[in-house]
């Protein structure tokens, strides 16, 4: 009934603005796009509150996404370690699966861990969008906090190459190649892209260690020992462009191999030394783009299928302390689970992402985009668990998943074009099952996931001049648990067939303005109102996807760039985020903060430059950047607990909360980069990334790396 309401009003609207086409063909509207303005700018202006990062800007410097990232406002990277270990993003309160990625517009579940912004190399990427609350309708997923879409660079020209090698700290080594070749028509096209990162991630940590003839514990800095990380990823595709039955038709082949030790689990409570972790797929993609009826209705078709495997191994009789010694134990059959484990996974993948914008007018535009996911996950685990009363491995009967994101939507402007405006619904729908096994596989139960929900959103905005503006947003969405939160990752992460989706109500409103050259400042304020909020919980040495208490809150974000003489550039932003627990069953607990959330983090930068320093056209460049992230706790701590500070800003617990405690941050990196124009166009650049040694935490007190050191070398033809 709801959503025949929602259809209905939805149609009534287009019938209206249909009628006024007459009316609206008369209208002496301005141009929308604002000449010189470029791609990123124009995406940042829209009434969807976005944020461009202009990576191409920066390709050619030693600092990787994750650090581009952790400078912009709104946001936090949460990894569990160094090079490849796991991450995920914090967007105004949300992260997790709440954050949904996208590859050029696609979502990525199809490429696992492969394609994760830590390993990405900057030279293969033009541009990261990053959407705070409402998605585009271009994109359509089931996001909650927003989504994060990587756009890759297009390899246009004739001929282009661009090649460049990083190494750095703890044996850090990361290549990247990139290049391709057109016709001289301009029609006929092959491109290809390659990465290739490993590290020892072999920096020093602060564990405790537990005395062996005495039992108690004690804090001792060590070099983590079985820690490696390595991973290659190939991508080739062949296409037409500028056919008469096509604007683009390409053919793409990927292949990707991760080689993970393993040298702890969900926390560092225990030291690892043989186990590991491996993915490697083979996926073959199929794009399709073209426009109709004179350019009016645009197509863009998506499909991807393919099978990823993944292994988890743990079969070593013993066990390691923190100093790598070995203690072989013929009772046990593995380190991380006594049991053993050689878990090994196929996740059939098959997703189809379908796009369709049609031009009603010069002020509206109509689009839908639906995005269909399937999978089906087998495998076997000889350690694991069984069925009762037989040996049948539990992990060889199939689990599936599937889910379908369907959003349609108007974009309209008005006013000349100084008023635009996106309304859009959305429905969802997720079909899961699978069995799990409890109490020692004595009992077995067959778990079904069925879900049927709808949204609906509307975002507006209102440009005052071409350099300020205002927008407002809101939205009631779902999102629907992701394979890894339903089917777990075989490794760190258990399964959870009992999980059900999130929903979320956000609002957003924020303001922009500018000068021509020199001075930038936004500000935005959101609210979050959230039940069942997924989160990845810790549940000793694994974890485990559960729906969580009520959460509701709301944040600041502000932003500001200068720039002096146009050789030096200072920017600097803070984000302040209020969420916490509501409608608890112990009322200790309500109005508590969000565990394991930073509350408050700020970034100050500092950016010179200088031409002309050794050849004609050269570019030389040096910054400064500072991180600072305020205290906040892993477990949750009442309210009357928390510092009186104001907002919580500074001052001490009134509770002893030091096991639990993640201390202030403050974190420094300088850095510089030379780029010539001659040819080839070689470029040097060195970091030195976290400089007095601070101790850095990004999720459950897993430490980061300290002090470290990075150069990289690219050249572009």
């Amino acid at each position: 009934m709801r959503f025949n309401i929602l259809v209905t009003t939805f149609l009534l609207y287009l019938n209206c603005l249909t009628a006024q086409n007459d009316t609206i063909n008369n209208v002496n509207l301005k141009e929308i796009s604002i000449t010189g303005t470029s791609k990123s700018k124009i995406i940042e202006q829209q009434a969807i509150k976005t944020t461009v990062l202009d990576v191409k800007a920066i390709s050619n410097k030693a600092p990787d996404l994750t650090d581009l990232l952790n400078r912009t406002v709104g946001l936090r990277v949460r990894q569990t370690g160094g090079l490849g270990s796991n991450v995920n993003l914090m967007m105004n309160g949300f992260d997790g699966k709440s954050i949904k990625y996208f590859k050029d517009g696609i979502p990525m579940d199809y490429l696992g861990s492969a394609y994760s912004f830590s390993i990405v190399p900057t030279n293969q990427i033009e541009r990261i969008e990053v959407y705070k609350g409402v998605l585009p309708i271009s994109l359509g997923g089931d996001a909650l906090g927003g989504g994060v879409n990587i756009v890759t660079r297009e390899n246009l020209g004739q001929k282009n190459l661009n090649v460049s090698y990083q190494y750095g700290s703890f044996n850090t080594h990361k290549v990247s190649l990139t290049g391709g070749v057109t016709d001289a028509s301009g029609k006929y096209f092959v491109n290809g892209n390659f990465f290739y990162n490993h590290s020892d991630n072999d920096y020093k940590v602060t564990v405790p260690i537990v005395e062996t003839e005495t039992g108690n514990k004690h804090n001792e800095k060590v070099r983590l020992f079985h820690n490696n990380f390595s991973n290659v990823f190939a991508e080739g595709f062949f296409g037409v462009r500028n056919m008469p039955w096509a604007k683009e038709l390409r053919l793409g082949l990927t292949y990707f191999d991760v080689d993970r030790d393993n040298n702890y689990g969900f926390t560092m409570d225990k030291p690892y030394g043989k186990v590991k972790s491996k993915a490697h797929s083979l996926i073959p993609t199929l794009r399709y783009k073209e426009n109709l009826f004179d350019n009016r209705l645009s197509i863009d078709q998506f499909l991807v299928y393919n099978n990823l495997h993944t292994s988890f191994i743990d079969t070593l009789k013993g066990t390691y302390d923190w100093h790598g010694q070995f203690t072989p134990l013929i009772s046990r059959k593995g380190e991380s689970d006594s049991k053993g484990n050689l878990t090994k996974l196929k996740y059939e993948n098959f997703i189809s992402r379908s796009n369709f914008s049609y031009k009603l007018n010069s002020m509206h535009t109509i689009e839908m985009n639906g995005v269909y996911t399937k999978v089906k996950r087998t495998g076997s685990n000889p350690f694991g668990e069984t069925y009762p009363g037989s040996d049948i491995d539990l992990l060889s009967t199939p689990a599936n998943y599937k889910k379908f994101v369907l959003a349609l939507g108007l974009k309209s402007y008005f006013l000349e074009g100084s008023l635009s405006n996106s309304l859009l619904f959305k429905y969802f729908n997720a079909e899961g099952n699978g069995y799990y096994a409890v109490n020692n596989a004595l009992a077995e139960k067959w778990n079904q996931l069925s879900t049927k929900r709808f949204g609906f959103g509307d975002a507006i905005k209102y440009s005052f001049s071409k350099y300020s503006f205002v927008r407002l947003s809101g939205e009631s969405t779902v999102r629907l648990p992701e394979q890894a939160e339903f089917f777990g990752d075989g490794s760190f992460i258990i399964t959870n067939f009992k999980i059900k989706p999130e929903r979320s109500y956000n609002f957003n409103l924020g303001g922009h303005y500018s000068t021509p050259s020199s001075l930038v400042i936004d500000m935005n304020l959101f609210y979050r109102r959230t039940t069942d909020l997924i989160m990845l919980i810790n549940t000793g040495v694994y974890g485990k996807y559960e729906n969580v208490n009520n959460v509701k809150g709301l944040g600041l974000e502000l932003d500001v760039a200068y720039t002096f003489f146009k050789r030096l550039k200072i920017n600097g932003n803070m984000t302040y985020q209020d969420f916490r627990l509501f409608n608890q069953e112990d009322a200790l607990y309500d109005k508590a903060r969000l565990r394991n959330t930073p509350y408050f983090f700020a970034n100050l930068g500092a950016n010179v430059f200088f031409n002309n320093v050794l050849s004609k056209g050269d570019t030389f460049t040096a910054y400064w950047n500072y991180g600072f992230v305020r205290q906040y706790y892993l477990n949750t701590i009442p309210k009357k607990y928390e510092p009186d500070g104001f907002l919580g800003l500074w001052g001490k617990p009134k509770v002893d909360v030091k096991e639990s405690l993640i201390p202030n941050q403050n974190i420094h990196s300088i850095g510089c980069t030379w780029q010539s124009k001659i040819k080839g166009n070689p470029a040097i650049s060195f970091e030195m990334r976290n400089i007095f040694n601070s101790v850095v935490y990004d999720n459950y007190r897993v430490q980061n790396a300290g002090r470290s050191f990075s150069g990289k070398i690219s050249f572009s033809i």
